[in-house]
């Protein structure tokens, strides 16, 4: 795509950028105190990234990693935010000038702090995305970082939902291969992250996810496309439903939600089933929905120790 900003070109553009971002996020925060008043690096990366701004939360967060290139706290952000970038790029080599980057910081994360979680998850979610612009080779050595961080971060906490989507991803990535080439893979590769893999596990770890932390529209769009793979039309349905119907947290939630309406529109489904609709004194979602809201900014900030 033409215009893509690389991260270096972040640096030169942000006195002038900046301060307009966050004020426009947030009119009437400033008060007297102006920009200088919103808070650290961090915390005002925190907020542009949810505010939809991923590439000035990155360019916020250059502030704390000249200061100190090994700041964990910026290191697995700074990743959180490339990736994010690269994912919305349509072309390959566009989306690698971010996740090449994501991928190094997320890599001096883990090694600065080893063991980690957010350093771990943050790792290995750049490795997969990378993975899937790789050659065979190097994918192959991606995705044996994405099996090993997930079953790291799963040693230390078993429900959490990011890595049992690590390894749904995985597992559905491997199996979308043909026979042959898996076969060959395996063969010839020996890795655990290609020989441990089925649809029941791809099923299983995004199930899981979806279940520990319904809230994230991540985990039900995947867990849909996986139905819609393997055949299971309702099933599929109702968690592409369940995408559109949650509250857009994280910047690439609302893509989703457009590619989950796509999908029901293929199949000439309505985006809501019928009954009660929002308002009624029937309606049992709106609550939840809320609370969807509120619990996935609030597990992302406890995770990010914000």
């Amino acid at each position: 795509m033409a215009g893509v900003a690389p991260p270096s070109f972040l640096f030169a553009m942000r006195s002038l950028t900046l301060p307009l971002v966050l004020l426009t996020v947030l009119p009437g925060a400033a008060g007297a105190q102006g920009f200088l008043g919103f808070g650290d690096p961090i915390s005002d990366a925190d907020m542009l990234y949810f505010a939809g701004e991923p590439r000035h939360s990155l360019d916020r967060l250059f502030d704390r990693l000249e200061a100190d290139s090994l700041d964990y706290d910026a290191l697995w952000r700074a990743a959180r935010a490339a990736v994010v970038i690269g994912i919305h790029e349509d072309v390959h080599t566009d989306q690698n000038a971010w996740l090449d980057p994501a991928l190094m910081w997320a890599r001096r994360a883990a090694e600065t702090r080893p063991g980690a979680v957010d350093g771990l998850y943050w790792r290995g979610v750049a490795a997969g995305r990378r993975a899937m612009n790789a050659g065979p080779g190097y994918a192959v050595d991606l995705a044996q970082r994405v099996y090993d961080d997930a079953h790291a971060i799963l040693a230390q906490d078993s429900l959490h939902g990011g890595a049992h989507n690590m390894l749904g991803k995985l597992n559905y990535e491997v199996m979308s291969m043909s026979a042959i080439k898996r076969l060959v893979a395996r063969t010839f590769m020996d890795r655990p992250s290609l020989d441990d893999t089925s649809w029941e596990q791809a099923e299983y770890h995004l199930a899981k996810a979806a279940e520990v932390e319904p809230e994230f529209v991540l985990f039900h769009f995947d867990l849909a496309q996986l139905y819609r793979k393997r055949g299971r039309r309702d099933e599929a349905i109702r968690h592409y439903r369940e995408v559109i119907a949650l509250t857009a947290v994280h910047p690439t939630d609302r893509r989703l939600q457009e590619q989950a309406r796509a999908a029901l529109d293929e199949w000439g489904v309505e985006p809501e089933p019928p009954g009660p609709t929002p308002g009624s004194p029937d309606f049992g979602g709106a609550p939840a929905m809320e609370l969807g809201m509120v619990g996935a900014v609030v597990t992302e900030l406890v995770r990010s120790g914000g």
